[in-house]
């Protein structure tokens, strides 16, 4: 495939299912990102992506969480709360099966990722919750960088913690609440037939 820019021809980054142009820095999706992002124009903190130098634009996930992304990668730049509070309401609500389960591409551990807030060099390391991907954390400002694609891959891993089974476990969890508050009623009653016995034999 050749660029639309330059006319250059593109490589396919095969772990992220999109085309990278090497000779002008164009990035080109095959599909629409499944990010499930709004986008609400350019960031007024005027913060840029640390991969493409460009400004970051401001974002809102689900309606309710506000993060950045960047226009030409794709990339995400999260709270470290708002991404595990939109990971979880996402994989909460997944009707979905999940994907099977990939490795990530330990030749990532090498990048060196600058913090789009302070610009120190942020941490890179294997995401240790679901999906197995590598992301970038700078814990000063309390912020995640996640590649293009990262998000959905950790939304849709296997995990309990995942759409029907989730579902399935809190039933389950609230059905033995109740098995337990039954019995212990019918426990209290059985101690309070026996006290009445024991006074008025």
């Amino acid at each position: 495939m050749n660029c639309k820019q330059c006319g250059a021809p593109m490589s396919l980054v095969r772990e992220r299912d999109y085309y990278f142009c090497e000779y002008c820095g164009v990035y080109h999706f095959p599909t629409p990102s499944a990010e499930g992002v709004r986008n609400l124009g350019e960031a007024p903190e005027r913060i840029t992506c640390p991969l493409c130098n460009i400004p970051f634009d401001l974002v809102i996930f689900d309606d309710h969480y506000r993060g950045y992304q960047c226009s030409n990668c794709q990339g995400i730049l999260f709270n470290r709360g708002t991404f595990r509070k939109t990971l979880d309401a996402r994989r909460e609500k997944a009707n979905s099966p999940a994907e099977p389960a990939t490795r990530a591409s330990e030749e990532e551990l090498n990048r060196q990722v600058h913090c789009p807030k302070c610009d120190q060099l942020m941490s890179t390391h294997h995401y240790l919750g679901p999906g197995n991907i590598i992301i970038d954390t700078c814990s000063p400002c309390n912020l995640i960088w996640l590649d293009y694609g990262e998000l959905t891959k950790a939304v849709n891993a296997p995990g309990k913690d995942r759409g029907p089974a989730h579902r399935e476990q809190v039933v389950f969890l609230l059905d033995e609440m109740k098995k337990r508050e039954k019995k212990d009623w019918n426990q209290q009653e059985i101690d309070l037939l026996d006290f009445l016995k024991d006074i008025l034999s």
